[in-house]
């Protein structure tokens, strides 16, 4: 697979999840040395674009990825340590679900699902199982990319 197929299988995934999940906002982060950066993004707000960094403590995704695990917040507002989140107070998101990525068992970032609308319910079980499902899948098309790498850089591609 070339690399725009993957942007693009990454990007259907995304995009999926926003569907199923009625959220706004899709990130795919590779989280690194406590930095964030934006490897895919789907947003019908454009807030976000490809290539922007930011410190893990500055995201949503800090306790998603320093935890290893699904944290689904329906009702952000209410969590008062979240309203003094850096983030929080310039995009005031409400609603979040995340779920770690790993490669090849080893933690690589974050699939983040967000709105800026609090959601009615909590999310479901269904919620929960899809999240992660694209994360696994995700998890699997990067292991393969890391693995076709250095057979494309030595194939000089």
């Amino acid at each position: 697979m070339r690399d725009s197929q993957f942007k693009d299988r990454f990007d259907a995934l995304l995009s999926q999840g926003l569907a199923d999940l009625s959220m706004t906002l899709a990130v795919l982060a590779r989280i690194e040395n406590n930095n964030y950066e934006i490897v895919a993004v789907q947003s019908n707000s454009g807030a976000y674009v490809a290539g922007e960094k930011y410190e893990l403590g500055d995201s949503y995704s800090r306790e998603t990825f320093e935890h290893q695990q699904i944290v689904a917040e329906t009702n952000i507002e209410d969590a008062t340590q979240i309203l003094r989140h850096p983030l929080y107070r310039s995009l005031p998101l409400e609603s979040y679900l995340g779920a770690p990525i790993t490669v090849d068992g080893e933690p690589w970032g974050c699939l983040d699902f967000s709105s800026m609308a609090q959601r009615e319910e909590e999310f479901s079980q269904q919620d929960l199982k899809l999240i992660g499902a694209l994360a696994s899948e995700i998890s699997q098309l990067l292991s393969s990319v890391e693995q076709a790498a250095p057979r494309r850089h030595h194939a000089g591609i």
